[in-house]
């Protein structure tokens, strides 16, 4: 076996379950990211955790506000999820800009997104610093979704969205 980089690695560890996350900032307005670095921590009490960048957006406002939705988008969201992941929503309303749909979530701030298999709502319980990111800790205050829509994986790291035949 060869070495690889961490990015190599990441590519051959592919599909990931990929979500829209949802946070809101101090406007009120909210904004979209790109993630597959998600995952479930614990089932009683509810909990998922989702690592970000630190050079983001969307950090800032879960810092700042203490909730985030992950909109696990369905198969209609497939260019416009991608293209949410190739632009800051520190100077672009990502929703408006690619014409994603947002509606009231049930119980937190930010909106979630319409096209959704599965939308979490959370509320930030802990961080933890990891290098280059930050480890966002949430409890899960809501989850709802829709059986039968197909949901979108990252493939080959971040280079496509795609459904995955189960």
């Amino acid at each position: 076996m060869k070495e690889l980089s961490i990015g190599q690695a990441q590519k051959m560890t592919t599909p990931a379950p990929f979500a829209l996350l949802s946070s809101v900032d101090d406007a009120g307005r909210t904004n979209l990211m790109a993630v597959s670095w998600w995952t479930y921590l614990s089932n009683h009490p509810v909990k998922i955790g989702a690592c970000l960048s630190n050079k983001g957006f969307s950090g800032g406002n879960i810092r700042a506000n203490g909730e985030f939705a992950l909109n696990l988008v369905d198969e209609t969201m497939k260019q416009k999820a991608l293209d949410c992941g190739r632009c800051s929503g520190r100077d672009t309303d990502k929703a408006e800009k690619l014409g994603i749909e947002l509606v009231e979530a049930k119980v937190i701030a930010p909106k979630v997104v319409e096209a959704s298999k599965l939308v979490f709502e959370c509320r930030l319980s802990d961080t933890l610093a990891v290098g280059d990111h930050t480890f966002f800790v949430a409890d899960v205050v809501a989850i709802y979704g829709d059986e039968s829509k197909k949901q979108l994986f990252a493939i080959n790291g971040y280079g496509k969205l795609d459904t995955v035949e189960m």
